[in-house]
């Protein structure tokens, strides 16, 4: 248990005033829903402290901590799903389709109220919770009053369908086992089965895209990392009923998002069966029956589908480019097609061929205009830069084969 009582005096002592000496409460301590004794329990490594009842002593009859009539009353009404073994321990098994309803015959309590149901065994309300995901919040709700006590824990079983029954921290995970779970998603270990997660929503957020999603675990160490626990959806109805302090039971297919940042343990919820949740009463301290939200609506569905598919549409950003050079500044040729210094040899043999000239259309224009003598032009200055060969001089028209003998004169024209 994480809270207990003064016997003499009644004041709430909470687990958190376990260990410094001298003790700041009076002993005897008793049980918070009924008047057995307790003791408490120093923690260590992973195991925080908490209250145990006292040797000899055990929990009275209709004390909501009573491990005996709670694993009966969740027997009870688990439709046939939870059993309770020789050695009284409860085994909840999954069926193949964890989501199903029982055929079960309803009928209203009265005209006005058509949401609160009356079954054969049970009273629950509407949206229907599947028996499975109904019969695992009760479960967790129930470890989570005794502070997830390691014994408590052991009485508990799962059997996924078709598959052996395996312990309970290995179908659901409470913040003290969040690092065993990152654990098996970093190593990709298969699971047969789906999982369930276990926490207090730390906050509410909302990505960059508006939609709201839940903060179950932040910075939680898995040796040399951290990582967050989220739980998000498409659906933003599915997160809205949810509220920092809110306990949560979201059950499916945890994956392992791994960001540039803090890599993220997170759920996306398509079903509302997915995510069941309840407050603590703040006057009696109790906690409510597990509820969860209102079923995605046919609407609802086509819509999430096109923000998504949007989303994905949206084009790349285009790069940006580097700004253009001025006209005036010639690029230098690249160091291939650098000519030899125009000392070292004749001008005739600088003239490079009209495959390399081709390459350079910034460098010899195709259309160059005959220069004018009479008027040079002057380039424009340019700033300092380091030594280049000069550009490429466009080949020297040849000129005209020069007539022999009488064609000479007589080819000429006054």
């Amino acid at each position: 248990m994480d809270k207990a009582r003064e016997q003499r005096t009644g004041r709430l002592v909470p687990a958190e005033e376990i260990g410094p000496d001298p003790e700041p409460f009076e002993r005897p301590l008793i049980c918070l829903h009924c008047d057995s004794v307790v003791e408490p329990v120093r923690g260590y490594k992973s195991v925080p402290s908490l209250f145990r009842l006292a040797k000899g002593t055990s929990h009275e009859a209709g004390c909501l901590l009573n491990p005996t009539e709670v694993i009966q009353s969740i027997a009870h009404g688990s439709h046939g799903l939870a059993h309770v073994t020789d050695d009284g321990l409860l085994r909840l098994e999954l069926p193949a389709d964890i989501s199903a309803l029982p055929p079960w015959p309803t009928m209203p309590i009265d005209d006005t109220d058509t949401d609160v149901v009356r079954t054969h065994n049970t009273t629950t309300v509407r949206p229907y919770l599947p028996p499975a995901i109904t019969s695992a919040a009760k479960i967790a709700r129930f470890l989570h009053m005794h502070g997830f006590d390691p014994k408590v824990v052991e009485r508990f079983r799962v059997k996924p369908h078709g598959q052996r029954p395996i312990l309970w921290g290995r179908f659901c995970y409470s913040p003290r086992t969040y690092a065993d779970l990152y654990q098996r998603c970093a190593r990709r270990e298969p699971i047969s089965h789906p999982i369930a997660v276990h926490g207090t929503v730390h906050s509410i957020a909302q990505d960059r895209n508006g939609k709201p999603y839940a903060r179950l675990a932040l910075d939680v160490p898995a040796g040399d990392t951290r990582f967050h626990v989220l739980l998000r959806s498409a659906h933003d109805s599915l997160i809205k009923p949810l509220t920092a302090g809110t306990h949560v039971l979201a059950v499916g297919d945890w994956t392992l998002f791994d960001t540039p940042h803090v890599p993220q343990l997170r759920l996306f919820a398509d079903e509302h069966w997915q995510i069941a949740y309840w407050e603590t009463d703040p006057t009696t301290g109790l906690p409510t029956e597990p509820i969860c939200p209102a079923p995605v609506t046919a609407r609802q569905r086509p819509d999430a589908e096109a923000r998504a598919r949007t989303r994905r549409s949206r084009p790349a950003r285009e790069p940006r480019h580097a700004p253009a050079q001025p006209e005036s500044i010639t690029p230098p040729p690249p160091p291939a097609l650098a000519a030899p210094p125009p000392q070292a040899q004749p001008a005739a043999e600088t003239v490079l061929p009209e495959s390399e000239l081709a390459d350079e259309p910034a460098v010899t224009p195709p259309h160059p205009e005959p220069a004018v003598p009479d008027a040079p032009t002057q380039p424009p200055p340019v700033p300092p830069q380091p030594p280049f060969p000069p550009p490429p001089v466009p080949p020297l028209a040849e000129p005209a084969p020069r007539r022999q003998g009488w064609r000479r004169w007589f080819g000429r024209r006054p």
